[in-house]
């Protein structure tokens, strides 16, 4: 009887560790999700100025033009994140910063979007980020204008510029264009905006001015 329950017991370890090991080898097969046009990913940093932190973390979506997200300080270095996994694009980002020594030491972490949430993203959207209170993803609506847009995300920072970059994508052409365009001017404020596209508003130079009163 002893040397039954004795197998018995070995028996039940035995299928245990199978099971976890299987369990082990099925999770590391699984293949982690990479970012698509289209798709929204989350950037936080830490390790960097407290007061820098409102700037730079937030939700970016790929370009549908040319798979690549814009980050503040570096806007001259897109990141290609289309097909990229978060981890690459951890060090992708992290190396951007280091190489334009805007930080010595960041700590990036980055989360791609589910399929779910890319399919809600590619309904009919307007992104907003840089130097604004609150970067998102705005739906779009008719008549929805530039600074329309930049009000539903708080306004413009104080380290926000007066020049704010709006890219759009040309379905005919397949590429995209960007226009600089001024906060202060009420016919760049009217702007009409159409789905998709990408508004950035810059940081603040260190001799920029706020004129006092609204330019035509």
């Amino acid at each position: 009887m002893k040397n039954y329950n004795l197998y018995k017991l070995l028996s039940v370890i035995l299928l245990t560790v199978l099971s976890v090991l299987v369990t082990v080898q099925n999770a590391s097969a699984a293949p982690e999700p990479t970012a698509r046009r289209g798709a929204q990913i989350q950037v936080t940093f830490r390790n960097i100025p407290a007061e820098d932190k409102p700037n730079v973390d937030g939700s970016y979506i790929v370009s549908q033009a040319n798979g690549c997200i814009t980050l503040p300080y570096i806007e001259e270095t897109p990141i290609k994140a289309d097909g990229k996994t978060a981890s690459q694009l951890e060090r992708m980002i992290k190396n951007a910063y280091l190489d334009a020594k805007i930080y010595k030491h960041p700590i990036v972490s980055v989360q791609v979007a589910s399929v779910d949430e890319i399919n809600d993203i590619n309904k009919r959207y307007v992104q907003v980020s840089g130097f604004v209170a609150r970067k998102q993803n705005l739906p779009y609506r008719q008549g929805l204008t530039l600074i329309g847009a930049i009000l539903d995300c708080g306004d413009i920072t104080d380290y926000g510029s007066r020049e704010i970059q709006v890219t759009r994508y040309n379905a005919k052409t397949g590429k995209t264009h960007t226009q600089t365009y001024d906060y202060f001017s009420a016919r760049d404020r009217s702007l009409k905006l159409q789905p998709n596209d990408v508004i950035f508003v810059k940081p603040r130079g260190p001799f920029e001015g706020r004129p006092s009163e609204l330019l035509p």
